[in-house]
């Protein structure tokens, strides 16, 4: 009797030990890539001219919530494009289809971006961008709405070709926001907007996107 069991509940015993030790690889080999809101606000801090929650903010909604296979494959947070002088000097890059909104529809581009070995390096390389390219954001790095709205209207245009673009990182500042500032985070947002009003740093239908998305009048 006891051997007609044995049988099967070795095959359960094998069963179980193999599916823990599927887990655990699984666990074992999860890229670094996968970083949460909150990771990556850390890693942002403490770069020249970057807002660390406007980065977050920026990174999380370019990069889908850190799935995008620029950043899966390339730690690329914000869709930089690899130019003629990046591939020119062996630079890695990926190849992709990328939506543009031209004329009002959305496109699908066929673009390279720049690939990155670390999250460091392309932060390094992400704020000399700011610098460069998007003065308005480095010169208000300390408040988040004249971060996102500089990125709106860079030196050479906007980061993107959305129309909506500021709206879409407003949205995404208000759902990421609890992450990063816990219960506070109204009221840290509406005291950074009443900052930026103060300083006039937002247009009037900039204003009123964020008074919408915090619900203040």
């Amino acid at each position: 009797m006891t051997g007609s069991y044995a049988g099967p509940r070795f095959l359960r015993r094998i069963y179980i030990f193999l599916a823990v030790l599927f887990f655990y690889a699984v666990a074992v080999a999860a890229p670094a890539y996968a970083f949460s809101a909150l990771d990556f606000y850390h890693a942002a801090q403490g770069y020249r001219a970057v807002n660390a929650f406007g980065a977050t903010v920026h990174c999380a909604h370019e990069t889908g919530n850190w799935q995008s296979r620029l950043w899966t494959e390339g730690l690329n947070g914000a869709g930089i494009k690899a130019n003629r002088a990046w591939i020119a000097l062996g630079m890695p890059y990926i190849e992709t289809f990328s939506g543009e909104d031209i004329g009002g529809k959305n496109v699908a581009v066929r673009s390279s971006f720049r690939k990155y070995s670390s999250v460091d390096k392309f932060l390094r390389d992400y704020a000399r961008k700011v610098r460069d390219d998007y003065p308005v954001s480095a010169r208000y790095y300390k408040n988040i709405w004249g971060y996102i709205s500089g990125l709106y209207l860079g030196r050479n245009g906007r980061w993107a070709t959305d129309r909506r673009y500021f709206e879409k990182l407003v949205n995404k500042a208000v759902q990421l926001a609890p992450e990063i500032y816990g219960d506070s985070w109204r009221k840290v947002l509406t005291a950074q907007f009443e900052n930026a009003r103060g300083f006039k740093i937002l247009a009037d239908w900039q204003e009123g996107i964020v008074r919408s998305a915090l619900g203040v009048r």
